[in-house]
Parts: structure tokens; sequence; C-alpha cells
């Protein structure tokens, strides 16, 4: 039995669920978040995930909230774009200086470039993250699309039906969409993320992530 499956089953005998709610930005995201915290439970329940240009922006979320921050901008192309600078420059090289092999390695090398550079534009948004704690791969596609729409995702992890209820309830009540997932889904800071903690002055305090991001 691996562990993933040890821990899923763990999760499963006490009750732990996790109630996704996709919403849009701004306040919907303030006012939900705020109900949700009222239900009570762990410190860490309740996560939301953002995407901002500014990492250190500061949100308006209830005291003590974790929220990670995905970055929007181009932080992170440098490499595959040089890469795919080098792999040109080489390529025309060999088809200048040695034309036998030189024109068929340059259409190689120009096949990687273009690979490199279409990658490194391809947005991942969210998915890291997904994956990272194993999110249903049914959905998890469709909340990365959602994410990359503008939309903020929300976990929120109960440990009864009752408060399943509740918080789906207030999903909905601010025009999101939610999901149940029948386990414990606790979102990280991966892939250049940032996570942080709303302090009691306003803002948000980072406790882990990329530095550069």
């Amino acid at each position: 039995m691996t562990e993933a499956r040890e821990r899923r089953e763990t999760e499963a005998d006490r009750g732990e669920y996790t109630v996704v709610g996709i919403l849009d930005d701004g306040d919907p995201v303030g006012r939900a978040a705020a109900e949700l915290k009222a239900l009570g439970g762990e410190r860490d329940d309740l996560t939301v995930i953002l995407k901002r240009q500014d990492p250190e922006e500061p949100e308006s979320l209830p005291e003590d909230v974790r929220y990670i921050i995905v970055p929007d901008n181009s932080s992170g192309m440098e490499v595959p774009i040089g890469f795919a600078i080098v792999f040109v420059v080489v390529g025309l090289f060999f088809a200048i200086t040695t034309p036998a092999i030189g024109i068929p390695t340059f259409i190689v090398f120009i096949s990687l470039a273009a690979i490199l550079i279409a990658g490194s534009f391809t947005r991942v948004g969210v998915a890291p993250i997904l994956i990272d704690m194993e999110a249903p791969r049914e959905e998890s596609g469709f909340w990365n699309d959602e994410f990359e729409e503008g939309k903020t995702l929300v976990f929120q992890v109960v440990r009864d039906r009752e408060h399943i209820r509740r918080a789906r309830d207030i999903i909905q009540k601010h025009g999101g969409s939610y999901y149940i997932v029948e386990r414990k889904l606790e979102p990280k800071a991966v892939s250049g993320a940032v996570l942080h903690r709303v302090r009691a002055s306003g803002g948000g305090e980072r406790v882990s992530g990329a530095q550069g991001a």
C-alpha cells in the first residue's frame, strides 16, 4: 500500500472532506472567505489561491487566512528562451561551416528551439499545485482552466456533512460553483507560487515560496 493511499484512507476514516469553490476574483472571495472561516475548524482548513503580478500585493481576506499567490508574469521564461537562442545560433553555425551535416542539424535545432519557446509561453497556472496535492484528475483540469480565466480557487476542509452543506451554500451564495472531494486537500506553494497568511494589521505575511516569484 502506497503512502498516498494510506493517507487517503486515514482521512476517509476521520471523515475529512474538502469543498472546492470557484469564485470571481475580488469582493466575492473576501466575503465568502469570511463566512467560511466562521465555520470554525483548524487554523489551516481554509486556503485561497489567487493570481497576481505582484506576489506581495495585500489581499482583502479575513485575518489569519492562508492564501497562495500564483505569479502572473514572465518570471522563469528567460532560461528556455536563452537555450532556444543558443540552439538557433549553433545550428546556423553548423549549417554555414559544414552544410552536409549542418543543414539537417540546423533543422533539428530549430525544432528544439520552437518547442522551448512554445513551452515557455504555455501557462501552467495552478496545475502544479493541484498535481502536488493529488487533486482529482477529472476536475483539476477544469479548475486550472477556470483559474486561467481569472477565477479564484477556495479550498475549505470540513469534517462533518452539516459543514459540507453550509460551505456549499456559502460558495453558491456568492456566485461560485463548488466541488466536494472526499478527502483533505492541502494546497502548498510550489513552482514559483508564494504562500502568505493575513496579518492582524492587514496585508499578508509571507510564509513560504520562491523569493524571486
